[in-house]
């Protein structure tokens, strides 16, 4: 692997890390200044969709890290 395509995966993965936490913070502080009645059943379910999407695409993303050849199994 090239080492340019190297240093954009590790921006990538470090910018993700990042927004997903800041985004996290910033969805659960504002979910807890919402009073339950106003969130329609609707945009719950679909919040909900949403989130757990998001979820199973952060799943596939580190299974394909976590099953990928380690260095060391490759100098083996």
């Amino acid at each position: 692997m090239p080492a340019r395509k190297l240093a954009e995966t590790d921006a990538q993965i470090q910018t993700l890390h990042h927004h997903v936490l800041a985004q996290c913070v910033a969805i659960t502080s504002s979910i807890a200044r919402i009073p339950p009645e106003m969130v329609l059943d609707e945009m719950r379910e679909r919040w909900l969709v949403e989130l757990r999407q998001t979820v199973v695409a952060l799943g596939l993303v580190v299974e394909r890290l976590a099953d990928g050849p380690t260095v060391a199994a490759q100098s083996s």
